[in-house]
């Protein structure tokens, strides 16, 4: 579990800085390429720290955190999470510091990349096939594609700019001092403003047994060493292991260049493990801690609480939650879903066998056949303050709201009872049943009356 956020404090403040130049053409790639996959949130905050630029960058002005949470209207691992988001994909650089005012962050943003670099990257453009799908993935790679006219067959009649523009030989011999200062600085400048390359830190997969899987094949490896960061990021994405990435590798090999087509690997890794997420595969993505679980929490779980925990272990959210489904409801894992987990995942306050002890519950203990983003959030929020870092912890912690809500019945009850015993005589008689016996002669002169009535009556008429 990341508890980076523990270091964050809404009373700290901040600043607002900037790498590179931002334009409007920036904000429409924000917005068409790096929104999907960010999340709404992150996409946010990103434009929202951006209205909170300051050029200067005067620390003693720096305003508060709490004042950020209050415009994104935001908590503080909400807001921890798409700063991960936007830090990860190379559009922010966070830096910490202290002075006499007291505990204090630094923001620089930084530019997207381009959109002709965004669709050369490997991990980027599968981020977006993954997130928008393969319809949306081609009509914005045809919006930002630059069309060029064929010029061969045409003369250059443009004019070169000493013949638009009259400046001196002396001058351009021996600029001004000024300008000597302002082009230094600039240069300085110049060599820390380049768009901030995504890292990835390599994770369980083996490249060398990969090799050895593909030789048996006919695919030039070269080609596959070239596609390392895609075939990285693929199995970070989806969990496929080295002896799947080899067979999809194969599939996607040119027949005649015997070279790996990584486009059509992309849209083919894309189709089986998206459309067809009904397998049931193995979480591989990345290997989970190993979990420190006392004796205590040992000892109070049963054999089917063991094997849940098993189970929970074993596989990816969205397919654990796939095959309960199927086991259980039917159904189907909605889009909606997928990105609720995606959003839960991201922002890595739990275990991947934690969160499919969440979705269990939901499902199976509460019956619930779609998760509810309303509950998803109360008891991420409940297990996060509760520091629910294994699925033993997660069990029990479903264990003892049952507890404890089966004993706030009993004293509900009980209290029922008590007020219901400690009543006054006068109170426990139910009037709307009691009946009350009346004599003979009382009943005689109570008709009498009444005869008495109904004759003044008449004769008032």
């Amino acid at each position: 579990m990341n508890k980076g956020w523990a270091n964050l404090s809404p009373k700290d403040g901040f600043l607002v800085t900037q790498q590179a130049y931002l334009s409007n053409f920036d904000q429409q790639v924000l917005t068409y390429l790096y929104q999907p996959i960010i999340g709404a949130k992150a996409f946010s905050l990103f434009l929202t720290l951006w209205t909170e630029m300051n050029p200067v960058g005067i620390r003693s002005e720096r305003k508060s955190h709490l004042e950020l949470f209050d415009i994104l209207n935001c908590d503080l691992p909400e807001f921890y999470a798409s700063r991960q988001k936007l830090e990860g994909i190379g559009l922010l650089k966070s830096f910490e510091g202290e002075d006499s005012l007291g505990h204090f962050f630094v923001y620089q943003l930084d530019k997207p990349v381009f959109p002709d670099s965004f669709f050369k990257d490997a991990l980027l453009s599968s981020l977006l096939l993954e997130a928008v799908g393969e319809r949306r993935f081609s009509e914005l790679a045809d919006h930002f594609k630059l069309i060029q006219t064929n010029t061969k067959d045409l003369k250059n009649v443009s004019t070169d700019f000493l013949t638009a523009f009259h400046i001196s030989e002396q001058t351009l011999k021996e600029p001004n001092s000024l300008i000597r200062e302002t082009q230094a600085e600039f240069k300085k400048a110049s060599q820390t403003n380049q768009a901030t390359e995504i890292s990835l830190k390599n994770t369980n997969f083996d490249f060398k047994l990969l090799k050895e899987l593909v030789s048996k094949g006919f695919t030039q490896w070269s080609s596959v060493d070239e596609a390392q960061k895609l075939i990285l990021s693929e199995h970070l994405l989806y969990g496929i292991d080295e002896v799947e990435m080899a067979r999809q590798i194969g599939q996607a090999t040119d027949l005649i260049s015997n070279k790996l087509n990584t486009k059509k690997l992309q849209l083919q890794i894309s189709k089986d493990f998206t459309a067809h997420s009904t397998e049931t595969q193995k979480y591989v993505a990345g290997a989970e801690q190993p979990e420190i679980v006392s004796k205590e929490d040992k000892s109070e779980l049963s054999k089917e609480d063991q094997e849940l925990i098993k189970a929970a272990k074993a596989y990816a959210p969205a397919t654990y939650l796939e095959n309960l489904k199927l086991s259980i409801h039917g159904g189907y894992v909605t889009y909606s879903e997928r990105q609720l987990l995606k959003d839960l995942i991201d922002r890595n306050l739990f275990p991947v066998s934690v969160i499919n002890i969440l979705i269990s519950y939901i499902v199976v203990d509460r019956e619930i056949t779609t998760l509810p983003n309303k509950l998803v959030d109360t008891m991420a929020n409940n297990w996060s303050r509760a520091h629910v870092t294994t699925p033993e912890a997660a069990v029990l912690q479903i264990k003892n709201f049952a507890k404890s809500k089966a004993t706030t019945r009993k004293q509900a009850n009980a209290r029922r009872i008590v007020t219901k015993e400690t009543l006054p005589d006068w109170a426990k008689n139910d009037k709307s049943t009691q009946t009350t016996t009346i004599n003979k002669n009382d009943q005689e002169r109570l008709n009498q009356r009444l005869n008495a009535l109904r004759k003044q009556h008449k004769e008032d008429k």
